[in-house]
């Protein structure tokens, strides 16, 4: 470690000092200052035990995402154990292995396009929202209004539970959101304190305190979710073994009703793993296992992906010309039409590269942490096992080497010729590898209906610039001050 670029450290905190003595929406602007002064690959000691890599560029952190064996999540991510378990998202080895078979089907083109539907309406309810938002105030925070939004489509897809969280925003859906936010804040707290990095001292203090009620709150609306369908499914199974029909009208009835009541969700495979053995076995998935992948689902599920549609909407707001163009592409493609085909939606090029885009500047994962399994050699260094790795999504996306210009708004870096000369690692908004993202077809058809129904509706205008934004850089990229906008319909 002491071989890799570094600062002097303090022997009792490390690097750290500056990053938890200062505000944390300064730690962009620390960070940032430690990329330019020692470049794209470098150390940093939280306090005189946690010895962490960073790295910043493409040319590094391809070496890591072509390789099976350092494929296990930083130790760091255990800080979440307590909220996510081990799902998808934190697991390793042959679990991580098996729930990641286990769990592609749910991402199959069909069942994306069978999602669709609800897409459109969860979008035309927004609208609603938005235009309530619009007559009241001239300027308002949108992002809010996209993460509810965003929540209400992971429920009905993923989880296939109606909640209408937009129509009807209650104590306890509030209360799961403003969990969630608070979480995700934790994470990057913690970690830069190594006094807190034991849980038994985390737990004495009055954040931790706070974060576990934070948890029971998440896993409470988690189980909510999780007996809706189960109790949907075990009514579903009764049906199927009363009707022992042959090829009469009312077997085909109670075919029709499962086809159209239960669409196809990645809940249901995990509750028909749960009873594969049948109801009086063991069970191969328990509660518990069910809900820590829920629990996975519903925060990578709707967070990420209405991080990603608010950094476009905001865009777009701040490129008027750019954003006519792309209301025009949608009339070019759509006309009149809903926005039901993904067909058609994947034929809106300019909007899918200004979302692109949005995630190059502002990407919702800004960074991914992995354990180094066994010594490993990127460049003139050589990173030892065991160290934590951080490979920094946000600044590897603003390489001036890759992207000549790269804090402007500029769709373009994604036309084909352009992403033909580019080195594919230089941009992985949904990670790259064996540990890419399951969901990232899911996340780009919602981003484009979403934004697209917006944009097709209204001229949309932000009112902050890039400067006036304070990024807060936790488990998801977020701003501050929110996403401050006004709506102007389009005539």
């Amino acid at each position: 470690m002491a071989k890799i670029p570094g600062r002097k450290s303090d022997l009792l905190f490390g690097d750290c000092y500056t990053f938890f003595t200062n505000p944390q929406n300064k730690f962009m602007e620390l960070f940032g200052q430690l990329v330019q002064e020692k470049g794209p690959l470098f150390r940093i000691w939280i306090g005189p035990f946690t010895g962490t890599i960073h790295i910043c560029s493409w040319k590094y952190a391809e070496e890591i995402f072509n390789s099976n064996i350092h494929i296990d999540k930083s130790s760091l991510y255990s800080f979440l154990h307590s909220w996510l378990g081990t799902g998808l998202l934190t697991s390793t080895g042959d679990k991580w292995h098996l729930r990641r078979k286990m769990l592609t089907p749910a991402f199959h083109r069909f069942i994306l396009d069978g999602f669709q539907e609800v897409f459109i309406d969860k979008s035309d309810t927004l609208l609603k929202i938005l235009e309530t938002k619009r007559s009241q105030s001239q300027v308002f925070d949108i992002a809010p209004h996209i993460w509810q939004c965003s929540l209400d489509i992971i429920c009905e897809t993923a989880m296939g539970t109606k909640m209408n969280i937009q129509g009807n925003v209650s104590k306890e859906d509030a209360a799961y959101l403003t969990a969630i936010s608070f979480a995700a804040e934790t994470g990057l707290h913690r970690i830069m304190r190594p006094w807190l990095h034991p849980k038994f001292i985390f737990d004495l203090t009055s954040r931790g305190r706070a974060y576990n009620k934070s948890v029971k709150i998440m896993h409470a609306f988690s189980n909510k979710v999780i007996q809706s369908r189960k109790e949907e499914y075990f009514q579903f199974k009764q049906m199927e073994l009363n009707s022992s029909l042959s090829a009469t009208g009312r077997d085909n009835e109670v075919k029709d009703v499962g086809i159209t009541k239960r669409r196809k969700a990645f809940i249901d495979i995990l509750i028909e793993a749960a009873f594969a053995e049948g109801h009086e076995k063991n069970l191969l998935l328990s509660d518990e296992d069910i809900r820590e992948e829920v629990d996975t689902f519903m925060f990578e599920g709707h967070d990420t992906t209405a991080s990603g549609i608010s950094w476009t909407i905001y865009l777009l707001g701040l490129h008027p010309e750019i954003q006519d163009e792309v209301a025009a592409e949608l009339k070019e493609v759509f006309g009149e039409e809903k926005f039901k085909s993904t067909q058609k939606l994947s034929e809106l090029r300019l909007l899918d590269r200004c979302i692109r885009e949005a995630q190059r500047l502002y990407p919702s994962v800004p960074s991914i942490a992995r354990k180094l399994r066994e010594d490993v050699k990127l460049g003139d260094y050589t990173l030892p096992a065991g160290g934590e790795l951080f490979i920094h999504v946000y600044y590897m996306h603003h390489d001036k080497e890759v992207f000549p210009e790269p804090d402007k708004f500029n769709p373009d870096n994604f036309l084909p010729e352009a992403c033909e000369k580019r080195h594919p690692f230089s941009f992985v908004p949904f990670s790259a590898g064996a540990r890419n993202c399951i969901g990232q077809k899911f996340a780009m058809q919602e981003a484009k209906t979403v934004v697209a129904s917006i944009v097709n509706k209204y001229r949309i205008e932000s009112v902050q610039s890039p400067k006036e934004l304070a990024l807060l850089p936790e488990l998801i990229l977020r701003s501050e001050s929110g996403i401050k906008i006004r709506l102007h319909p389009r005539k």
